[in-house]
């Protein structure tokens, strides 16, 4: 596996979807199948993590009376959603 400092979001998607095709070969030894399982859960955790970051680092910038402002994805939508009020 690619070490963590190196790994993108992407890539780990791949190794994941690698992971599950071997998993599927019914020829696979079960110490080999359980180190690929664990491999596995540490790439969704991973990339769990990555969408985590993401997410809380999109803002929205939104213009009100005082100026530009930064503001959550969530609040943006809503204040989308009502109009901008």
């Amino acid at each position: 596996m690619i070490k963590n400092e190196t790994l993108s979001f992407e890539s780990a998607l791949k190794r994941i979807e690698q992971i599950l095709k071997q998993l599927e070969n019914k020829e696979l030894d079960l110490e080999e199948a359980i180190n690929l399982y664990e491999e596995g859960l540490r790439l969704i955790h991973f990339c769990e993590e990555k969408l985590k970051n993401a997410r809380t680092r999109i803002e929205v910038i939104l213009k009100d009376k005082e100026g530009f402002k930064l503001e959550s994805l969530e609040k943006a939508y809503e204040l989308l959603k009502n109009g901008g009020k």
